[in-house]
């Protein structure tokens, strides 16, 4: 476990400055307590687990850890990072993960993500799910898109903000 968090805190590297960068953009871009959390996005699934990935930035001047996140439901989703253990791919638990000042995190696909276990809704492609994720800096309801099924990347991934 030791190693796994080295490698995390690895991965936090510096932010590099965008330009045009509109953080006004309401669907795509959140913050709190400096921290920026752009483009959240799930997969479409009919399962009762889900995936939550996002870009963050830490712009702020403090230390912001990632906690998790969790519906209005109650419904708790928990810090993964992917894992092959014997040939088999899954998910390990994490603690909170820090970002800090300067620094940005990325959970994607085959990396680190939030993990929603027991869902009871479909999550359809084209629609959009409320979320609260769990900061150090507080609570920060936001606005998932719902990609298709097999969707490896945020369907605006790649454009300048």
């Amino acid at each position: 476990m030791k190693h796994l968090l080295a490698a995390l805190l690895l991965m936090t590297t510096p932010v590099l400055a965008e330009e045009g960068h509109d953080h006004d953009e309401p669907a795509h871009a959140f913050e709190i307590g400096g921290l920026e959390i752009l483009h959240p996005w799930t997969n479409a699934t009919d399962q009762d687990h889900a995936l939550l990935f996002m870009d963050l930035h830490n712009a702020g001047t403090a230390r912001v850890e990632i906690l998790g996140a969790r519906l209005d439901s109650g419904l708790e989703g928990h810090l993964v990072g992917f894992r092959m253990k014997d040939g088999e791919m899954g998910f390990e638990s994490l603690p909170p993960i820090p970002v800090a000042p300067g620094r940005q995190l990325a959970l994607e696909p085959d990396g680190l993500a939030i993990r929603f276990d027991g869902l009871q809704a479909v999550l359809e492609e084209g629609h959009h799910w409320e979320v609260i994720l769990l900061t150090s800096a507080g609570e920060l309801e936001i606005d998932v898109v719902i990609e298709a099924q097999d969707a490896r990347q945020h369907g605006h991934a790649g454009h300048s903000h």
